[in-house]
């Protein structure tokens, strides 16, 4: 058995952060946690037990994952984490690392900031209540917030929400416009602000929202959704899937996916 619970950020983080999730595994038996698939987001990660490993190499006890391929978890026999979904691209405002040296990558808190970093790790560990977690963590993020955001950075949030709310339908050109700059300088930009081409991320946006309205609606067929989505013929699709999660599309939408995966309704603070 497991438990999944979501938690708000605070209102000065709401624009930033997604939510909190609790994930608990209640019993000791040999667990297969979800495969990780390749998306637009990062997370950052805080092991509450034993950190979790990935090809037996264990993983920092608090870690981004930013998961631009897919990958997988060793099986486990625990496994406890709370975790920090931010919304697109935006964890760039809360550090000087680039997206560039994210992707894909397991960066520990530590190395990320330093000894304040390592402070927050040690203060998590004396703190016993999720609740009393989470507000730590808010009140080091809005702190590391306050150290690195960049005003002139803003303008490119609302660029990456079109991308991704509207995967299907942007045309690049026309966002290039409302910058102010060619298409060739918006690709350049966009790259150094999130890691990978406009076009890559419009397609990680566009199998993302398939994967995660399929799984959370448990509908195995997936035809309306692909078809609503902007693809044109089924069997592009199943390219397209089979690249980026690395199964076809009726191996992976089955029950058990539809019981346990990493995806979550939508939370409103109202």
């Amino acid at each position: 058995m497991y438990s999944n619970t979501s938690y708000l950020p605070g209102k000065p983080l709401e624009k930033y952060i997604d939510r909190y999730y609790l994930f608990e595994k209640e019993d000791n038996d040999l667990f297969q946690l979800p495969k990780i698939l390749p998306g637009t987001g990062l997370e950052l990660v805080f092991h509450l037990e034993t950190a979790l490993s990935i090809n037996n190499i264990i993983l920092p006890q608090a870690h981004t994952i930013c998961p631009r391929e897919s990958f997988s978890f060793d099986k486990t026999d625990k496994a406890s984490f709370l975790s920090v979904r931010f919304k697109s691209g935006r964890f760039r405002h809360f550090t000087k690392w680039s997206f560039l040296d994210l992707n894909n990558q397991f960066i520990s808190v530590e190395k990320l900031w330093g000894n304040t970093g390592s402070e927050l790790v040690t203060e998590l560990k004396n703190l016993k209540s999720v609740e009393d977690k989470i507000k730590y963590i808010n009140i080091f993020l809005l702190k590391m917030f306050n150290e690195n955001y960049n005003s002139d950075d803003e303008k490119w949030n609302p660029i990456i929400d079109e991308l991704y709310y509207q995967s299907n339908a942007i045309n690049l050109a026309d966002l290039s416009n409302k910058l102010q700059l060619s298409v060739r300088q918006f690709q350049r930009n966009f790259k150094s602000q999130f890691g990978v081409t406009p076009k890559k991320f419009q397609q990680l946006a566009r199998m993302q929202n398939i994967v995660k309205k399929g799984l959370l609606n448990n509908d195995k067929n997936y035809l309306n959704t692909i078809y609503d989505s902007g693809y044109f013929d089924q069997s592009h699709f199943i390219k397209d899937f089979k690249t980026m999660v690395k199964r076809k599309p009726l191996e992976y939408f089955n029950e058990q996916n539809f019981k346990i995966n990493f995806y979550h309704k939508s939370i409103s603070s109202n």
